[in-house]
């Protein structure tokens, strides 16, 4: 049997702030309008501030459907799944109110110390029902790590932007059309791909324009928390921009040394063999 509440109660704080994904659904008022479902990630990015709102990072991605939404009705879905221990679904229904990157609103939730790469949003809802049912319709499944190519991607962006900033050169490019950003940048993508939703609706503006350089402070071995590392490595090596994480593979620093030692007697040996060859 599903059960109801007006808020969010204690228990399920402290099992929803467990939960390393969740889900935002959320649908424009047109009836030919698409329905959105997004899933959402990172260790850390969702926060509870009490027992009727929460609020969520909202990370750079290839579209704005959830924000444009947001923009037009506020209607939005929060929902959680128990993928180990005992089976759950969570559901909070609420009102959203997007604070993109730049405003106050957005620098008093997030200081540059928690922002993680490509924060573009605070979303913040007003939960006005809880739900919970069995879930025992939902699969197990053992979480192994996040992923880090986005965050290494973004970062990637936001250096470009933070370059572009400090440059005094009398050569520097102007800035991507429609922003303050250097072109292909982090600001240079909003304007491209997170302008307009699917159908349409406004997404990001004051994000594209603001003078604030992005700058994320927030520890990415946190965000990008693993699980059993005995899962992890069953799993594949971990991404690290598409590359292989060494130092998941590189435990501790006596391994290096270890490792350089035995390059160094390679290149010695090798040395000396050439030496009693040229004898």
């Amino acid at each position: 049997m599903g059960k109801f509440y007006d808020s969010i109660p204690a228990d399920l704080m402290t099992w929803i702030m467990k939960q390393e994904i969740f889900f935002v659904a959320t649908a424009p008022l047109s009836v030919d309008g698409h329905v959105n479902v997004s899933p959402k990630g990172l260790h850390g990015s969702l926060h509870i501030i009490n027992e009727n709102e929460v609020w969520y990072q909202d990370l750079t991605g290839s579209g704005a459907e959830t924000i444009a939404h947001l923009r037009e009705n506020g209607r939005i879905t929060v929902m959680f799944n128990a993928f180990e221990g005992p089976a759950r679904i969570c559901r909070l229904w609420g009102k959203g109110k997007v604070y993109e990157f730049g405003t106050p609103e957005y620098d008093e939730l997030i200081p540059v110390t928690d922002r993680m790469p490509g924060s573009r949003a605070a979303v913040v809802i007003d939960v006005h029902k809880v739900g919970t049912s069995c879930g025992f319709g939902v699969p197990k499944y053992e979480f192994v790590e996040h992923r880090r190519i986005l965050v290494n991607w973004l970062n990637g962006l936001e250096l470009k932007e933070q370059s572009f900033a400090s440059s005094t050169d009398d050569a520097k490019p102007a800035p991507h059309p429609g922003t303050s950003g250097a072109p292909n940048a982090l600001k240079a993508y909003w304007a491209e791909e997170n302008t307009r939703s699917i159908d349409g609706l406004p997404g990001f503006r004051t994000a594209l324009i603001t003078p604030t350089v992005p700058v994320a402070g927030a520890d990415l071995e946190v965000i990008c928390a693993k699980g059993d590392p005995e899962k992890a490595t069953a799993g594949g090596s971990a991404e690290m921009g598409g590359a292989t994480d060494l130092r998941s593979m590189l435990r501790t620093r006596e391994e290096v040394r270890l490792i350089l030692a035995f390059l160094l007697g390679v290149i010695v040996t090798a040395a000396y063999a050439r030496t009693l060859g040229a004898c």
